[in-house]
């Protein structure tokens, strides 16, 4: 079963047209987590569908976005949508390969 959790969205996050994708919450410590966003998902924009990475923090009894932790353009809709649902299951290799504009290793 999946806890739900409360996060205050911020206001630019509504105003930059942001989709929240997912939300992942430490196993080591439910007081910090990432919110996986998706920006240009429906090609509203001249720029590339795009996956930002923003850290959650609690902070009195909310999640609170504090800082974004990275953004990865993807050609299209389809392979961010993929990349978000991949992310839970990253190993640490293909993550520093992709923050570091390398071809990920994961395939399926």
């Amino acid at each position: 079963m999946t806890k739900q959790i409360e996060i205050n969205v911020p206001e630019w996050f509504e105003m930059d047209e942001l989709a929240t994708l997912d939300t992942i919450i430490s196993p080591t410590s439910e007081n910090v987590g990432i919110l996986v966003a998706g920006e240009n998902l429906n090609y509203t924009r001249a720029c590339c569908p795009t996956v930002r990475l923003y850290l959650l923090q609690m902070i009195d009894g909310k999640f609170e976005v504090t800082k974004e932790l990275e953004a990865f353009p993807f050609r299209t809709r389809d392979e961010a949508v993929h990349f978000s649902e991949k992310l839970r299951s990253l190993n640490a290799l293909d993550l520093v390969m992709l923050m570091n504009k390398e071809q990920p290793i994961f395939t399926a």
